[in-house]
């Protein structure tokens, strides 16, 4: 099975790449069929590829305790996920699973690699791309914890305005 050129130009993490830089990062990229319900990776399990969603929808959780999981996002076609698999070899920070019958397409760890060390024009374009994607996510996640926050001080009848040295803006 080979991915279709068309696909990879609408996956934004590949935005910057020539039609020739396409077909290499192509190449490189191994089709994945995840049905409906089955798991793509668990948190902390080892990290080793980025997926790129062809078609379908993958739903990523984090364990809160017991049966309990929260729904972190839905990534669906021409989204990405995994990406520190391809930097970092630690445990998986959270779960992904098919919520829909699913074709994914794997970039491993050692083909990104490759990449970065024989093509390194590509490799520079695609860590660009990375780096807005986890500036982008990383506020995202600072908002999640802002709210968590809000809501649990919220929930207890904790309130900032008698504890206001706790709440006050500091810079350092």
């Amino acid at each position: 099975m080979q991915i279709a050129p068309d696909y990879l130009r609408t996956v934004a993490l590949f935005q910057d790449l020539n039609h020739d830089a396409l077909s290499t990062v192509s190449a490189l990229l191994v089709a994945k069929k995840a049905p409906a319900g089955a798991v793509i990776f668990r948190e902390l399990d080892n990290s080793d590829a980025l997926y790129l969603v062809e078609a379908g929808e993958v739903v990523i959780s984090k364990h809160v305790q017991g049966p309990v999981d929260v729904v972190l996002t839905t990534f669906s076609r021409g989204d990405f996920f995994g990406e520190m698999g391809l930097f970092d070899a630690g445990p998986r920070s959270a779960t992904a699973q098919a919520k829909v019958d699913s074709l994914l397409w794997g970039l491993e760890r050692k083909a990104f690699m490759n990449i970065l060390s024989d093509h390194p024009e590509i490799g520079a374009k695609i860590c660009y791309r990375l780096v807005s994607v986890f500036i982008d996510r990383l506020r995202s996640t600072n908002e999640q914890a802002r709210e968590a926050i809000r809501w649990g001080l919220e929930a207890t009848g904790y309130s900032p305005v008698a504890n206001r040295a706790l709440f006050d803006r500091k810079s350092t």
